[in-house]
């Protein structure tokens, strides 16, 4: 009996056991499902937090860039000049993109002494100041920012690291002294790229930074184009169409404006005013064409006798009219002479057949105050000058 009532109370003993083992067995279970639940609502906290942080630093992005940017295209598109434009678009990248670096760099134009000049880029502004040197040249299509430059198309980091491996090799070119940009906006206008926006180091990755860059790059592209433009259409509008130099309207508003700059600042400035003798004759002789020829020729031959500081254009048929700021009569005088005996010793075409056996000019030289002081009387007296030389033999010129 008593053997029985201990097999009763080890078997009750081993179920028990057996059920405490699974009761404890399912609650760690569940403890650990449990902390498997706490781990992922803490993920999923962290993920929501860090989400919220985002959503906070892209509307404040957002606001900021709202606010800005009349401001900047106000400035952008009414600018001074050309040369205030990177500039201003510089400043509105580092301020609304906040970058560790940034180039603005703006399309060369064509030139007939430089065949592929426009196929570089300029830089014309940098962040900060003296990373880079202003007028440092980029060649489109070569490097990442060239590449994208040639591309027309927003590129960000990750666009020049999928590359193929030799695509990779040639963006790598050295183009821009290490800066490894992070997205480069080409400026585009008439699909044709003006100019290009890089930044480098930015402080955070986002859609809104890529697509802020692409709209500063449009308005810079408006910006730059449009000063471009006007820049032509004034150049046009002072330049002689026949000689390329400065035409009489030009030549008046600039002689009006040094005269009042020198006047009040107590300085001598002088005028040489010149025509071509027997021009009349040479024109009749060998035609036209021969004349204006001629008048070309010389104008250049002119030009590349003066200082950087003058003023010179046609100032009617073939008379021409030299401006020399801070110059006195006597400093002018030799100018002129100087301008003169090229003119003669140039083997200009059918030179030969002029009276004197070669093309030559005949001028007068004023000065303000000596003179005159108003623009009208200091071109007369230079005129009367004129006149006296071609009284005098021609070939020669006067005060």
């Amino acid at each position: 009996m008593p053997s029985l009532v201990v097999f009763a109370l080890l078997t009750l003993a081993a179920v028990a056991f057996v059920i405490l083992s699974l009761s404890v067995s399912k609650l760690n279970r569940r403890i650990r499902s449990l902390e498997a639940a706490e781990r992922t609502l803490e993920h999923e906290f962290a993920a929501s937090r860090a989400k919220a942080t985002e959503m906070e630093a892209a509307q404040q992005f957002l606001a900021r860039f709202v606010r800005e940017l009349p401001a900047v295209v106000h400035g952008l598109l009414l600018s001074g000049g050309g040369r205030n434009i990177p500039g201003l678009l510089i400043g509105a990248v580092t301020r609304m993109v906040e970058p560790r670096r940034a180039i603005i760099a703006v399309r060369r134009r064509p030139a007939e002494s430089d065949p592929d000049r426009h196929m570089r880029m300029a830089v014309a502004a940098v962040y900060p100041d003296g990373f880079l040197d202003l007028g440092h040249e980029i060649p489109i299509g070569t490097g990442e920012v060239g590449y994208a430059a040639e591309l027309q198309r927003v590129l960000e980091r990750k666009d020049f690291d999928s590359q193929q491996p030799h695509m990779r090799k040639k963006l790598r070119e050295e183009t821009t002294g290490g800066f490894q940009p992070d997205i480069v906006a080409p400026m585009v206008v008439d699909q044709e790229v003006v100019g290009v926006v890089a930044v480098e180091g930015l402080k955070r990755r986002a859609s809104d930074l890529k697509d802020a860059l692409r709209l500063l790059a449009q308005v810079g592209a408006i910006a730059v184009h449009t000063q471009a433009r006007y820049t032509e259409m004034k150049a046009t509008a002072s330049i002689d169409g026949l000689t390329g130099a400065f035409n009489k309207r030009y030549l008046t508003h600039r002689l009006a404006e040094e005269l009042a700059r020198v006047l009040e600042e107590s300085k001598p400035l002088s005028v040489f005013l010149f025509d071509v003798d027997h021009f009349k004759r040479y024109n009749d002789q060998n035609g036209h064409v021969a004349g204006d020829r001629l008048l070309q020729s010389l104008a250049k031959l002119v030009q590349d006798n003066l200082r950087r500081n003058t003023i010179f254009g046609r100032y009617g048929g073939e008379e021409f009219l030299i401006v020399f700021p801070d110059t006195k009569r006597e400093q002018a005088m030799a100018a002129a002479e100087n301008i003169r005996a090229a003119i003669a010793a140039y083997p200009f075409p059918h030179a030969a057949s002029q009276p004197l056996g070669y093309v030559s000019i005949s001028g007068g030289v004023a000065e303000c105050p000596l003179d005159e002081r108003n623009a009208v009387g200091l071109v007369r007296a230079a005129d009367e000058a004129l006149y006296r030389a071609k009284r005098a033999g021609r070939n020669r010129v006067m005060r």
